[in-house]
């Protein structure tokens, strides 16, 4: 079956544009980011450490530790996350599944699919995870990622609260 990428690229798309609506230096822990966008800890903590490894992530240990995007967001596409979490082949998969399918043998979508493709990975390269992450995007149970920077939401939720008591 073709996948346009795996489910941990899926997964380490939505947490890294979750990591770009936080401010900039922010550290986030991955029990957070799992809570908040709803993926399992298992894929975000094996994609950060290698995210990490591949200087998208830097690390921090210990109290008031996490994550924090190594360079802005701004600077990280789409496109170089797949190519981290999927490989640089992610690809260059058979739409119609089949192994031997290229230029000298190709499937009957072959060439409908390498036009397609190839403008495809020209929009992903032109697409940061900062624009990921200014789009709300709500998953399967129910989470969102946050579209307004962090203290923006908590200064509204603060005068929200003064404005009742009174």
């Amino acid at each position: 079956m073709f996948q346009l990428y795996s489910k941990r690229c899926e997964y380490t798309l939505r947490a890294l544009a979750y990591a770009a609506s936080r401010d900039a230096g922010e550290r986030i822990r991955v029990p957070d980011v799992c809570e908040n966008i709803g993926i399992p800890e298992s894929y975000t903590r094996k994609a950060f450490q290698e995210l990490a490894h591949a200087g998208f992530l830097e690390v921090q240990r210990g109290p008031g530790g996490g994550y924090a995007l190594s360079r802005p967001a701004e600077e990280i596409s789409v496109m170089d996350v797949i190519e981290a979490v999927d490989g640089k082949g992610a690809f260059d998969q058979c739409v119609l599944g089949f192994k031997e399918c290229n230029a000298d043998r190709p499937c009957p979508l072959h060439h409908v699919w390498t036009a397609g493709k190839n403008k495809l990975i020209e929009e992903l390269r032109n697409t940061s995870i900062r624009e990921v992450s200014r789009v709300t995007a709500t998953v399967p149970s129910g989470h969102e990622i946050p579209v307004e920077e962090p203290k923006q939401a908590d200064a509204k939720r603060s005068r929200a609260r003064k404005k009742e008591a009174r």
